[in-house]
């Protein structure tokens, strides 16, 4: 019996954290997204003589979690699906920022956008 009230309990607090979060998620501007996803982090390295010097840049976590959660719901719930394509953070902002340009879309609801995007991406029709 503990085991059925701990399931049940621990399937009522998933069912309402997705909840919050897809609430939060839809509340989300897509220019407040865009403006962190802009931000790298700088990553050091060391030269051949042993300086430190700028090697590369990386999204933020901010910016890549929001990507990457979009993208795993959407791909769990079937809305899109991935065959052979490797798919990163950085491919993710990509298919959001040429959906805009392509589109010319002003739709500023990140959940809806990113959404679009990723359809458009990651279509199962083909």
């Amino acid at each position: 019996m503990r085991a059925i009230t701990q399931l049940f309990t621990l399937t009522l607090v998933a069912s309402l954290s997705t909840f919050a979060l897809c609430a939060h998620a839809k509340a989300l501007p897509l220019d407040v997204v865009m403006k962190d996803c802009q931000q790298k982090t700088i990553v050091m390295g060391r030269a051949e003589d042993g300086k430190m010097v700028k090697v590369g840049g990386r999204i933020s976590g901010y910016c890549q979690g929001i990507l990457e959660g979009t993208f795993a719901v959407l791909l769990r719930a079937g809305t899109i699906c991935v065959k052979d394509k490797v798919v990163t953070a950085d491919f993710l902002l990509s298919t959001i920022l040429t959906y805009q340009t392509e589109t010319k879309s002003k739709d500023n609801d990140a959940a809806s956008v990113a959404e679009a995007a990723f359809r458009r991406a990651f279509s199962c029709s083909n």
